[in-house]
């Protein structure tokens, strides 16, 4: 029972501290890699685990092979992401795009989608002007402004092999297929996509952007600068390399797009160790690896997931990817709670492919609804409303993606189970 106790009052403890920390230090932002550590250590030390397990549980999140090529792989993106802002790629591809598509209204759904498959850090925030501008002359509130930049960003996130949430998955389930579940995931995506553009998009006007140029070489310059996006999947899926080596062959590939002036490459390249995102992961995995270690916690919950009743999967899963993704604003923490459970019921191919699916939709709208969200946060800032305005917004599309959640999962149990 005190395993439980420990996790509850760690979680408990992780949203208050992530609350409290900047109005103690000044406005400063918390540092979610050492509160990761620290709450991994409050689970592990209240239930009873003895230090040399946690010591373990720490040292195996950087011997363990598909962890560590996780941590690699997000080190990488963040290079690259600091070369491409840096060299002003997004700024090309958006300006080829507006050669290739007339209608404004198209545009305001496809500049932060293109900008959320970019691994820049911030990215809410550099899309939000494009879309503030564009939703302006459609006529679009600030709120319905906000929740466009946001829902058409995030798509990404179910379909980049080299994102964070797919990486963490892959690392959790290494027989898992990704590919396999990217597409499960198309589904849910046409939801998302399908949902925002009827709720926020639908009745603005059809404004036409003015273009000149031509527009054979706006496409190939999308195809050009967006090369270091999609080589990635090539390098991985033709090629068979692995998913660090195909992005950092996708940094080398920069390295021949950003024109003559490479004075400044190396300097943008090791301004982009991402170091705060890599602490949050290690902290992630450490706190999964102490959850793995809880044989009571793991042995209860793992009876009630596999329980006859797919009913208690089905309520279950939502409950914790939702007080874990709102409390923390992290999809990674409800994906490292959840999944070894999952890793651990002798699943094979798609059937563990499906309940895999069904834990990262209901990990994300934990995250996606979090006022903790930075993405949230940011957009908010950049179009001037508040926040409560924007989750009057939001409101039209949580049934929608909730009901949505649970139809695919027992369409995919059945079709594939």
């Amino acid at each position: 029972m005190r395993q439980f106790v420990g996790l509850a009052l760690a979680f408990i403890l992780l949203p208050v501290i992530l609350k409290v920390y900047p109005k103690v230090f000044k406005g400063k932002k918390a540092p979610l890699g050492p509160i990761l550590l620290l709450t991994g250590l409050i689970i592990g030390a209240i239930g009873g685990l003895p230090f040399g397990t946690m010591g373990d549980s720490f040292v195996r999140v950087f011997t363990t092979f598909s962890t560590l090529q996780t941590l690699i792989v997000v080190v990488e993106i963040g290079v690259l992401g600091s070369i491409l802002k840096k060299y002003g790629i997004l700024e090309r591809i958006v300006r080829a795009l507006e050669q290739l598509i007339p209608s404004k209204k198209a545009l305001i759904m496809i500049l932060p989608g293109i900008m959320g498959m970019l691994p820049v850090p911030g990215g809410a925030f550099l899309s939000a002007p494009f879309v503030d501008q564009l939703g302006t002359e459609l006529k679009m509130s600030g709120e319905q402004k906000s929740v466009v930049n946001l829902y058409f960003r995030h798509f990404a996130m179910f379909v980049l092999p080299y994102n964070t949430t797919i990486l963490t998955i892959g690392s959790v389930m290494p027989e898992l297929n990704i590919y396999s579940l990217i597409g499960l995931n198309l589904g849910f995506i046409a939801v998302l996509l399908g949902g925002a553009w009827f709720f926020y998009v639908r009745t603005a006007p059809d404004v036409k952007a003015e273009q000149s140029g031509s527009k054979g070489k706006a496409l190939l310059d999308v195809l050009k600068y967006m090369s270091p996006i999609y080589m990635a999947m090539v390098f991985n899926v033709v090629f068979g390399f692995d998913m660090y080596i195909s992005v950092f062959c996708c940094i080398l590939l920069t390295f021949f797009l950003i024109g003559k002036d490479k004075s400044e490459y190396l300097q943008s390249a090791i301004a982009g160790f991402g170091v705060d995102t890599l602490l949050m992961l290690v902290g992630v995995y450490f706190m999964q690896n102490i959850v793995k270690n809880l044989d009571f916690v793991m042995s209860s919950v793992g009876t009630l997931l596999v329980g006859d009743s797919i009913l208690t999967f089905i309520l279950i899963v939502p409950l914790v990817g939702l007080a874990f993704g709102l409390s923390t604003g992290i999809s990674m923490v409800p994906l490292g709670i959840l999944l070894p459970f999952i890793a651990g019921m002798g699943l094979t191919g798609m059937t563990q492919t499906v309940y895999a699916f069904y834990i990262l939709v209901w990990s994300f709208l934990g995250y996606y609804f979090s006022p903790f969200h930075l993405c949230q946060l940011l957009t908010v800032k950049a179009m001037g409303c508040s926040s409560g305005s924007v989750y009057k917004e939001h409101m039209k599309m949580m049934p929608v993606l909730s009901v949505a959640a649970i139809a695919l999962f027992l369409a995919y149990r059945t079709i594939f189970g």
